[in-house]
């Protein structure tokens, strides 16, 4: 579902962290200005050839938006399509109070009143109309567990973002952390054959950070990954998903755990995001438990 976004830029901060997010993990196609028009081209021409695309036009009321000239002519353009409002064709969101323009008032289209956007039920009915269900959590929680996570790794600190239910899409939620909000992050998966073995692991990580460097067998291996830390002058952000996996891995031993902990909690050079079905804390793992590694942990749960 191709879905164009109308909004006047007062109101751009929350469309752009929150709206837009929501909509692409969802699963719809986002047509918006901020990602698809083109300098030097001009602006309702743009404009008009990005909303013919649509399946759905999205209108994110408020006073700006009606003291916006650009943002009356799409919504002109969007009532054209549909002005008896009874194909679903446009979806009136209010993001501040203000009174629908007309014919609004006329044909009383329902919308979704997101002044404050904490409410989940609204977020479910407007993810509906865009055909945009695909989360598979409550639209609050996703935004909650992205915040924490960004707020964190952002202060360096590790996380375990433990994910409940089968039908949360959390693949989403970390395409959008390593696209829109944390462009340095590194990403492995324990699902990855390649990290079977600790040397795996370790060549794996090295390659996700972009690094030609060759791991050698153990016990050589740890130094070696080390020294890739050597010299960096901010932290190496890490996301390793499906790390329950890592009970299962008799080569993950104390010593490759100790050396996670020695770049996490001494030399503050690596800065890890685990993402697991339980906490990191319960996993039976060979950690020393008098030195933990610290992780502020989150927690994501799907829909009942």
């Amino acid at each position: 579902m191709r879905v164009f976004v109308s909004y006047s830029h007062q109101q751009g901060p929350w469309v752009w962290d929150r709206l837009v997010p929501v909509l692409k993990a969802g699963g719809a196609e986002v047509l918006i200005d901020k990602e698809r028009f083109q300098i030097g081209k001009a602006m309702v021409g743009q404009m008009d050839g990005l909303q013919a695309q649509a399946d759905r036009h999205l209108l994110v009321f408020s006073p700006d938006y009606l003291a916006s000239t650009y943002c009356q002519h799409e919504m002109k353009k969007a009532v054209a399509l549909d002005p008896g409002f009874s194909q679903g064709f446009i979806i009136p969101v209010m993001r501040e109070a203000c009174s629908l323009p007309k014919p609004f008032p006329k044909n009383n289209p329902l919308y979704a009143n997101l002044q404050n956007d904490s409410n989940a039920d609204v977020w479910d009915k407007l993810l509906q109309a865009c055909e945009a269900t695909g989360l598979g959590a409550k639209a609050t929680d996703w935004l909650a567990a992205r915040d924490g996570i960004r707020k964190y790794l952002e202060r360096n600190q590790s996380v375990n973002l433990v994910v409940h239910g089968d039908g949360v899409n959390w693949r989403r939620l970390l395409d959008h952390l390593a696209s829109d909000c944390l462009t340095d992050l590194a990403r492995i998966d324990l699902k990855n054959p390649d990290t079977t073995s600790r040397e795996g692991l370790l060549s794996t990580i090295a390659k996700a950070m972009c690094s030609t460097i060759k791991i050698p067998p153990v016990p050589y291996d740890l130094a070696e990954f080390n020294r890739l830390f050597n010299g960096r002058s901010s932290p190496v952000r890490l996301c390793i998903s499906h790390f329950d996996s890592a009970v299962r891995r008799d080569y993950y031993d104390a010593d490759l755990f100790d050396s996670l902990r020695y770049l996490t909690m001494e030399t503050h050079k690596l800065v890890l995001l685990l993402l697991s079905r339980e906490p990191f804390g319960s996993l039976p793992l060979p950690i020393d438990k008098s030195s933990p590694i610290n992780f502020q942990t989150i927690e994501l749960r799907g829909k009942p």
